[in-house]
């Protein structure tokens, strides 16, 4: 099946499609230390090509769009090499995003996000785009959380954090962008902090990541990442992304059957 990417195409060809896509996506990353395991675009580039892949199931249904390459970071700032945006800017680049492509006549859009601190900002933003706009907008993860049962037996259940640089993340990464996986994988760090013993229930503060989560940046145990795992992990979430983006056009659905 045929798929859009905007980085892909030239003008007349997004304009002879826009009318019928039903939905635009668009990856967020980060600029942001992954351990020794990835690299900094393991965020970026896990959100960009899952977003390919998505457009490659989905065809003429969606345009994916280059993703946000930079994001909420300032946890990690520890690490040489970490850039992190300002939550206000880069609240105000997802909406002119969104606001750019809806000039050009697009309707609904969904962030599709590599990078957990991107929370917030996104959340913020889509909420703006409704509230101020009147413009659909909405926000998924792409990672750990859909997974977590698949991993039982690889993730060890005493582990405090994992979910960075760790089994998870370093599959993906190592399916969907191998180059940007080290062969040479350590496990993560832990250190003993308010964050890694989770006293919060529901709360939390600031965190400086080198000292309050892992000394060398990781959680988990890369080392037990494969890109098989990484295969499956990521034809699930596929799955269910896709479904997301057919409830969120529901009202074409009979159209896609």
């Amino acid at each position: 099946m045929k798929r859009y990417v905007l980085d892909e195409m030239i003008w007349p060809e997004v304009d002879a499609v826009r009318e019928k896509l039903k939905m635009v996506v668009i990856p967020t990353g980060s600029c942001e230390q992954h351990g020794p395991n990835t690299t900094f675009a393991t965020d970026t580039v896990r959100a960009y090509e899952f977003c390919k892949l998505l457009g490659e199931r989905m065809g003429d249904q969606i345009l994916v769009c280059p993703p946000v390459t930079y994001g909420l970071s300032g946890h990690h700032m520890a690490f040489p090499g970490t850039i992190t945006i300002r939550p206000e800017t880069l609240v105000h680049i997802y909406m002119d995003i969104v606001l750019s492509l809806h000039k050009h006549g697009f309707k609904k859009f969904l962030f599709v996000n590599g990078h957990g601190g991107n929370r917030t900002a996104l959340t913020m933003a889509v909420t703006e785009l409704y509230e101020a706009h009147g413009i659909l907008a909405y926000w998924t993860g792409m990672g750990s959380p859909f997974v977590k049962d698949m991993f039982a037996g690889i993730v060890d259940p005493d582990q405090p954090l994992y979910g960075h640089a760790c089994e998870m993340e370093t599959s993906q990464v190592m399916y969907l962008a191998p180059w940007a996986a080290r062969e040479d994988r350590k496990k993560g760090e832990i250190q003993d902090s308010v964050y890694s013993r989770r006293i919060f229930k529901d709360g939390g503060g600031p965190v400086d990541w080198r000292s309050d989560a892992s000394a060398n940046g990781a959680l988990g145990d890369a080392r037990k990442a494969t890109a098989e795992l990484g295969k499956k992990m990521t034809e699930r979430i596929l799955d269910e992304v896709e479904n997301l983006i057919f409830q969120l056009t529901e009202e074409d659905a009979k159209k896609w059957q």
